[in-house]
C-alpha cells in the first residue's frame, strides 16, 4: 500500500492481486475497479490498483473450449478442460447473468445457451468494464508467499508476495516475475484436478478407463457400452448425449437403489466393484457383499463423472500460510464465510462453493471481499469477528460435513438451497443489501427452483426438453415469466 497526494489530498494506493481470468476473477476484478469510482470522495481517497494474471491467452477460464487441437477427434486423451463440444448450459442465461450485465429474456432466443454463447458473454462483460487492460495473459502464478504475517491477532492483513512467469514473444522461453500485494484473490475455479475415487478390482477392467474431463465427442462411443459412474449434471448430460450413438449406457447413481431401463440408457445404483473377468458389480446397499445385486457385462468405456478436487498449484510448505487442501476431501481450510482465509484477511478465495449459480456467487463474493478490504484501508470497523472467533466459526464449518449437517466432509463446500442465504449473508457484510438486492436473490431462486424442478423431469436418455424452456425476469415481483415451453405445451396436449 502506497500513500500519495493529489491537489493536497491524501491518495491511498492498495495493490491488488487476482489469479485467474475467468467468471471469477473478472467479477473480482469488476468489483474492485468500479469502487475506483465511488470512493474519490472518501478521505483519505482510495484507489485499488487491479492486476489479474491469466494463464491463457484469453478470458472465461474454462468456459474457453478453445480450438487448439486437444478436443480433436483422435486425441481426446490429451484434452484437459472439462468443456465438451456439444454441451449447453444446465442454468439458464437469466439466472447465470451478473447483476449488472442482464442477459436473456426477450424469448426470441433460447434461455439455454451454449459455451461458446457464455464464452461470448464474459468477453462482452470484460470489455464493457475495460477489464482487459487489466488482464496480464500468459502469466502462470508460481509462488504465493505470506509476508511478515508475526503476532497473526495484531496483524490480519499481511502483504503478499506473488511469484509468476510469462511468455515471451516467440513463446519458447519464459520471464520471471516477483511483486508485492495487498490484496489477493484467488479465482483459479475448480475444475482442473480430477478426482475419480476408488473403485475395488478396477485392474481387471479390460476397457477404457477416462475421467469425464477427457470427454468431447460423443461419436466416438458409437456402438460402444459404456459405463457413466456418477448422475450428476455432467455425468446426466454426457450419458444422454453419449445414449444417442452408443450401443449402451450404464448411468451409475449413487443415490438410486434400484435398477431402471430407459431405452438403451439403463441407471444403476452404486458401482461396488470389477470381478476377476471384468463384469461390473451394482448394489443397493453401500455393503460390497449385499446379496441385491446387479452385474454389467463386456463394458467397453467406463467414464467417471465424479467430479473435481481443489488444488492451489501456488501454495505450498514455503507460502507461510496455513492452508489445508487434501486431495479426495474437497475441502479447502481455514476458511471463514467460505471465502476470507480465516487468520489472513489480505487472502480470499472466490468461488470454492459448489452447487451454486455460479455468476451471481462470483459477483457478490467480490463486492463482499472489496469492501471489507476498503473499510480496512481507511481504518473504519470491519464487519467481521476477531480472528479467534473467525479461527472457531472456520473450523466448525470444516467439520460440519456442509450446511446440511451430512457428516461427508466432502460437502463442505456444499450449498444448494443454502445458497441463497449466503448470498444475503455476503451482501450484509459487503453492505449492499438491500431490498433490490433482496428482489434479484429471491428471483434468482424463484428461477432456479424452476429450472432444477424441469430438469429433474427429464428422463435418462431421451430429449432434454426443459432446455427449451425461455425465462424472462420479474425482479420487480420476485419471479419470472415463461416465455415458450416445450413441456407446457406437451402437457397441453394430453
Amino acid at each position: 500500500m502506497t500513500n500519495d497526494s493529489i491537489n493536497g489530498e491524501a491518495v491511498v494506493t492498495k495493490k491488488v492481486a487476482i489469479i485467474g481470468g475467468g467468471a471469477a476473477g473478472l467479477a473480482t476484478a469488476r468489483a474492485f475497479l468500479r469502487a475506483n469510482g465511488e470512493m474519490k470522495s472518501s478521505t483519505p481517497q482510495l484507489e485499488f490498483e487491479v492486476s489479474v494474471f491469466e494463464s491463457r491467452r484469453s478470458v472465461g477460464g474454462i468456459w474457453d473450449y478453445g480450438d487448439d487441437g486437444y478436443a480433436s477427434e483422435t486425441k481426446e486423451a490429451s484434452k484437459t478442460r472439462p468443456m465438451y463440444r456439444n454441451l449447453r448450459t444446465n442454468l439458464p442465461k437469466e439466472l447465470m447473468q451478473f447483476k449488472e450485465f442482464p442477459w436473456g429474456g426477450d424469448g426470441k432466443e433460447a434461455s439455454y445457451v451454449t459455451h461458446r454463447q457464455v464464452l461470448e458473454y464474459l468477453e462482452r462483460y470484460a470489455t464493457k468494464f475495460n477489464l482487459l487492460e487489466r488482464i496480464h495473459f500468459g502469466c502462470t502464478v508460481k509462488q504465493l508467499t505470506v509476508l511478515d504475517a508475526g503476532d497473526s491477532d495484531t496483524n490480519e492483513w499481511p502483504q503478499i508476495s506473488l511469484g509468476w512467469t510469462s511468455q515471451t514473444n516467440d513463446k519458447n522461453s519464459e520471464e520471471t516475475h516477483k511483486q508485492t500485494f495487498d490484496n489477493v484473490c484467488i479465482c483459479n475455479g475448480h475444475y482442473a484436478l480430477p478426482s475419480s475415487p476408488p473403485l475395488l478390482g478396477i485392474d481387471n477392467f479390460r476397457g477404457r478407463t477416462i475421467h469425464a474431463i477427457e470427454y468431447d465427442n460423443p461419436n466416438d462411443y458409437k456402438d460402444l457400452t459404456v459405463l457413466c459412474i456418477g448422475a450428476r449434471a455432467s455425468g446426466a448430460d454426457i450419458a444422454r448425449e453419449i445414449g444417442l450413438v452408443a450401443k449402451q449406457v450404464f448411468l451409475s447413481d449413487s443415490t438410486c437403489n434400484e435398477k431402471r431401463e430407459y431405452d438403451n440408457v439403463v441407471v444403476m445404483p452404486r458401482t461396488q466393484s470389477v470381478d476377476e473377468e471384468g463384469g461390473i458389480h451394482f448394489s443397493a446397499k453401500s455393503d460390497p457383499a449385499a446379496d441385491e445385486e446387479w452385474v454389467a457385462t463386456n463394458v467397453d468405456v467406463i467414464i467417471f463423472c465424479s467430479g473435481y478436487d481443489y488444488q492451489f498449484p501456488f501454495i505450498n510448505d514455503k507460502s507461510n500460510l496455513n492452508l489445508e487442501c487434501i486431495p479426495g476431501e474437497r475441502r479447502v481450510q481455514p476458511l471463514y464465510e467460505q471465502l476470507w482465509h480465516a487468520r489472513h484477511l489480505s487472502v480470499a478465495f472466490i468461488g470454492l462453493p459448489h452447487s451454486v449459480v455460479p455468476f451471481p456467487l462470483f459477483e457478490i463474493q467480490g463486492n463482499a471481499v472489496r469492501r471489507v478490504s476498503q473499510l480496512q484501508c481507511i481504518g473504519q470497523p470491519l464487519p467481521l469477528p476477531p480472528t479467534a472467533e473467525r479461527l472457531a466459526v472456520a473450523e466448525r464449518d470444516a467439520s460440519s460435513g456442509g450446511p446440511d449437517n451430512a457428516g461427508r466432509v466432502q460437502d463442505t463446500h456444499f450449498l444448494g438451497s443454502h445458497q441463497w442465504d449466503y448470498c444475503r449473508q455476503l451482501s450484509k457484510i459487503g453492505g449492499f443489501y438491500n431490498d433490490e438486492m433482496e428482489d434479484y436473490i429471491a428471483t434468482n431462486k424463484a428461477l432456479y427452483d424452476k429450472s432444477g424442478s424441469e430438469r429433474k423431469g427429464v428422463v435418462p436418455g431421451a430429449k432434454d426438453v426443459y432446455r427449451e424452456t425461455r425465462f424472462k425476469r420479474d425482479d420487480g415481483n420476485q419471479s419470472f415469466h415463461i416465455l415458450y415451453s416445450e413441456i407446457e405445451a406437451a402437457v397441453g396436449k394430453e
